[in-house]
């Protein structure tokens, strides 16, 4: 059996039982107008990782549109802009960012401007337009208001080239006007930290309820152990890391001269 079988089988064996449990505690969902859970709680990043897949799905206590937000931790970036000199491309300037998402993404039972009201939620950033509003530009009043434009169209192409911003939004599928689910897809560049899953229902372009999930994203086997090592140790690693670059040098050299 093929591997994209097999994760279709475990995909389909984990939307099964959680809808069972949903549906064996109706009860409880019409106390709660919307309920959400994730297929799993963690994202392992391996030597060998290659991207991951998340499902979120849930029920809602009355028909309405489902939009789910996935946002990673805080951090900050710095833009370089390349210009061309003499004939040769130099950085010619930078900017630092902080508060940047270091994932958005979103997805939805329906396109977004068909559900939000005109100039969004306030107070409720779905967009990736309306979440990069709090990022916050260092030293933003040394930069004129067209420069800092152009750094920030530079941070989100920078970051959608890595997968960290899709651009389209994900799928969110309602099976009989109450359970729902969303498959939600991580690049392979995927930076760890604590990210939060959060679920809107919209009903007449107005936030009915909300719910979030926390969603770990850490290094895991052979990586993990290296990079807690180079944190808790690292003046040893400093010393291991330049001596094994120095050896590789040296045997790189003398096959060189061999040959």
């Amino acid at each position: 059996m093929s591997a994209s079988v097999l994760r279709a089988a475990r995909v389909l064996v984990v939307v099964a039982g959680g809808w069972l449990v949903l549906i064996g505690t109706a009860g409880a969902c019409l106390a709660q107008p919307l309920i959400v859970d994730l297929s799993r709680p963690r994202v392992s990043i391996t030597s060998a990782f290659r991207g991951a897949e998340v499902l979120v799905f849930g029920a809602i206590d009355a028909p309405g549109d489902v939009v789910i937000t996935v946002t990673g931790g805080p951090t900050r970036q710095v833009v370089l802009r390349k210009e061309r000199v003499f004939g040769l491309w130099v950085n010619a300037g930078r900017q630092a960012f902080d508060d940047v998402p270091s994932f958005y993404a979103v997805a939805a039972t329906r396109p977004l401007d068909q559900i939000l009201p005109p100039g969004g939620v306030p107070g409720i950033p779905v967009t990736l337009a309306e979440r990069l509003e709090s990022v916050h530009a260092v030293d933003a009043q040394r930069r004129r208001p067209i420069d800092l434009t152009d750094f920030r169209q530079g941070l989100v192409a920078a970051k959608r080239r890595e997968g960290l911003f899709p651009e389209s939004v994900g799928t969110v599928t309602v099976v009989g006007s109450r359970l729902f689910r969303a498959e939600l897809r991580f690049p392979s560049r995927l930076p760890v930290g604590d990210y939060e899953v959060r679920a809107y229902v919209f009903r007449n372009a107005q936030v009915a309820s909300a719910v979030s999930r926390p969603l770990v994203v850490s290094k895991a086997g052979f990586s993990a152990r290296v990079s807690e090592w180079s944190h808790t140790a690292a003046p040893v690693y400093g010393i291991v890391a330049i001596g094994m670059a120095l050896a590789v040098g040296w045997v790189a050299g003398a096959v060189a001269r061999r040959f």
